[in-house]
């Protein structure tokens, strides 16, 4: 019985640093070699973002509605007075 207990015990450790050796082993990620593009005064690295009037949602001002100095994220927010 503890023949079969050592030989059980051998096992697990043998698979245990198999097993270890090969997670170390991973492809390397394609995309992560990728070279960035750099950013270029036309394309900004990031926009000015503008609040609604009326819920409160932030949106990049070139999708905002501007109306009396006041932003909105959509036509349907904009007061129909």
């Amino acid at each position: 019985m503890a023949r079969l207990i050592f030989l059980g015990l051998i096992i697990a450790v043998i698979f245990y640093f198999v097993k270890h050796y090969l997670s170390k082993k991973t492809p390397p990620d394609p995309a992560h070699d990728q070279p960035t593009q750099p950013v270029t005064a036309d394309q900004p690295d990031s926009e000015d973002m503008v609040q609604c009037a009326t819920c409160q949602v932030h949106v990049t001002r070139a999708e905002a509605f501007l109306l009396k100095q006041h932003f909105y994220c959509c036509q349907a927010h904009i007061p129909k007075k």
